[in-house]
């Protein structure tokens, strides 16, 4: 206990409450003994006697365990700031809700109780609403998701999971993929995504993980994805959420959940994620998708002027790019080395590689 003063009102209270335990248990057997005996008389000094000494060793057996008491209060305190600071807010409202709940049914079954004196009374309540207390905020704890999702259903947000409906946007998760690819912030910085995106803390650590990963390649993606998020930060484009389910391990099956719960949309590079979100009923915004449709439209006959910046593969080819990098195969385009040429599309076709352009 860091405070003296707080520690000696502990300790008092400790007392008081050593007393009051003393004098309930002497009362409930009183009233025990006077239902088992009824037509036995008791000495009128028995009663004050027996209440003092009751009174006084309840007093003596907390004073003999009040520095363990207070060890094991300052232990549970501490342990109780650090997992409030680690839960999310929609748990701490589930938490507290039960505990909440759990009092009220406390109410309810004292009132059930017969009248068996008023001390007895008290400390029967006491524990009661503790028992009941503990056991509705550790139910509402470990059931936070459930609550969470009852009450998405209940305020019918949950049909089609189309928040929008409510004046506003849906809330967009970025993913791992979708960082270490590095398009993500110029996209934002469009205004083509509406609504707020979300960074859980979760796909953070993942990122870091992958910034101090041993292959050069990874780490230096992974550091990059960091850089990135730190700019993104720094412009107030996301909000990191500290949120996070500890029943899974797996980023992506966290993810998945947290997008599901709230109606939002996961933004992503990567096919399986988006695969999986799919047969979840959970919305996706593939970066790889979006670049795909942006492509300049090509067909054949089409005619463009574009630089040959290189030769072939073939004798008297030459190679052009498009805005988007789709690379143009040149028929006798050497000798337009360094120019621009006028030309005309004969073929697209579609490899594992990407698209490729013909042209002569």
């Amino acid at each position: 206990m860091k405070s003296k003063g707080l520690e000696r009102l502990l300790r008092l209270l400790l007392i008081l409450l050593g007393v009051g335990l003393g004098l309930a248990v002497f009362q409930l057997g009183l009233q025990l003994y006077k239902l088992a005996y009824p037509d036995r008389g008791i000495w009128p000094w028995i009663p004050v006697g027996g209440y003092a000494a009751a009174a006084a060793i309840g007093a003596l057996i907390l004073i003999l365990f009040s520095n363990r008491i207070i060890r094991h209060v300052t232990r549970l305190s501490s342990e109780m700031q650090r997992q409030f600071d680690k839960m999310p807010l929609n748990q701490v409202i589930s938490a507290v809700t039960g505990l909440i709940l759990g009092l009220i049914v406390a109410a309810l079954l004292r009132s059930l109780i017969p009248n068996v004196g008023d001390v007895a009374l008290v400390a029967l309540s006491a524990i009661l609403y503790l028992l009941l207390g503990a056991l509705g905020y550790n139910l509402g704890k470990r059931r936070s998701r459930e609550f969470g999702a009852m009450i998405t259903r209940l305020s019918g947000v949950r049909e089609k999971r189309k928040i929008i409906r409510h004046g506003y946007a849906a809330r967009k998760f970025l993913d791992t993929s979708c960082i270490i690819d590095g398009r993500i912030m110029e996209i934002l910085k469009t205004g083509f995504i509406e609504g707020e995106v979300i960074l859980p803390q979760y796909v953070i650590d993942e990122v870091q993980q992958l910034a101090d990963a041993a292959d050069e390649s990874t780490r230096e993606r992974g550091r990059r994805g960091l850089d990135m998020l730190s700019a993104m930060q720094e412009a107030g484009m996301m909000t990191v959420s500290p949120e996070d389910d500890l029943s899974v391990s797996d980023v992506d099956v966290k993810l998945l959940r947290a997008a599901r719960d709230c109606g939002g949309t996961v933004i992503t590079t990567d096919y399986n994620l988006q695969k999986a979100a799919a047969v979840s009923g959970i919305k996706t915004l593939n970066v790889n998708a979006l670049a795909e449709a942006m492509r300049t439209a090509v067909t054949p006959g089409m005619k463009m002027t574009l630089r040959i910046v290189k030769e072939g593969r073939e004798a008297g080819q030459g190679i052009a790019y498009l805005n988007d990098g789709t690379m143009v195969v040149i028929e006798d385009g050497k000798d337009r080395l360094g120019e621009d040429a006028e030309i005309t599309v004969t073929a697209v076709r579609q490899t594992s590689a990407g698209r490729m352009v013909f042209a002569k």
